[in-house]
């Protein structure tokens, strides 16, 4: 991986921060996405002095802020002429009604939007590598209680349910993997992922009191992050997947059949080209 450029969203903290060290550790070239860029530079301090690799970098990127996206990928553009791996990490949960910068629920903006437009922002980058990039989104098994409302993408809505809004969001990532496969297959491979039920601070963050003080008590017995970055590492890296695109693993590394709504490609059509007009102001 010593030739390897990859960018990791979300790398300061829990699974992102896992997979960067890993990753690390086998000589890649890492830029760390992390949209508090002071505790991503200590990050990447600390990662170098604990594996020698001191070929890490850090990229501010808010994905709440679309203009903040399209900054990022501005930056890492002018800097970098290829990207090997594209790790969509990052990821947020509330349990109360937030709005984006640019007027979208929360965590259908961050979880998704963001990555979205993050993604075909860095084509250019990726295609460089043509056939070789990797593209691989985290999302999560539950994808499968996900259901997409169009009608309330920007909290339309007054009544809202976190869980209700996190399972859409994960929908969404592999809706859209699978979409990003049909149209760009050509020039790399995309693949999402489920990484287990892991103890990161994904509920501590935003969440209010009551869900926040029941996952503290749950973490302990979760999954570590180190194993739940297993699936990134493996397909970031691993050979036998070399070929593979447009799939769903697990946290064992196997390949899993998503959702029936998440392998509607009506669907996934219908959420590529409502992202595109959300994001099309902040295209490059």
């Amino acid at each position: 991986m010593k030739d390897k450029t990859i960018l990791i969203t979300g790398a300061n903290d829990g699974i992102g921060r896992a997979t960067a060290e890993q990753l690390a550790g086998r000589g890649a070239h890492l830029v760390l996405a992390c949209r508090d860029d002071t505790k991503g530079q200590r990050v990447a301090k600390e990662i170098m002095e604990t594996t020698g690799n001191h070929n890490v970098d850090t990229l501010p990127l808010d994905l709440a802020d679309f203009a903040s996206v399209k900054a990022a990928s501005e930056e890492f553009l002018a800097e970098h002429p290829k990207l090997d791996v594209l790790i969509n990490n990052a990821g947020v949960y509330t349990d109360r009604l937030e709005l984006t910068t640019d007027g979208y629920e929360l965590q259908f903006g961050v979880n998704h939007l963001g990555h979205f437009l993050l993604t075909l922002n860095l084509l250019p980058a990726i295609q460089c590598c043509r056939h070789c990039t990797r593209v691989i989104n985290v999302a999560s098994a539950i994808h499968k209680k996900g259901v997409l409302d169009f009608t309330n993408l920007r909290g339309e809505k007054k009544s809202y349910n976190g869980t209700e809004a996190y399972a859409q969001s994960k929908l969404a990532n592999v809706l859209f993997t699978m979409e990003l496969d049909r149209r760009y297959g050509q020039d790399m491979t995309t693949n999402c992922l489920h990484p287990g039920l892991v103890g990161t601070r994904l509920a501590n963050k935003k969440a209010g009191a009551l869900t926040s003080a029941v996952w503290s008590m749950y973490k302990p017995f979760a999954t570590r992050p180190e194993q739940g970055a297993a699936t990134s590492v493996y397909l970031a890296t691993n050979p036998e997947v070399r070929d593979v695109s447009g799939r769903y693993f697990d946290e064992r590394q196997c390949l899993q059949k998503p959702s029936a709504i998440a392998r509607n490609e009506q669907l996934a059509r219908r959420l590529w080209e409502y992202s595109e007009q959300a994001v099309a102001d902040f295209r490059l």
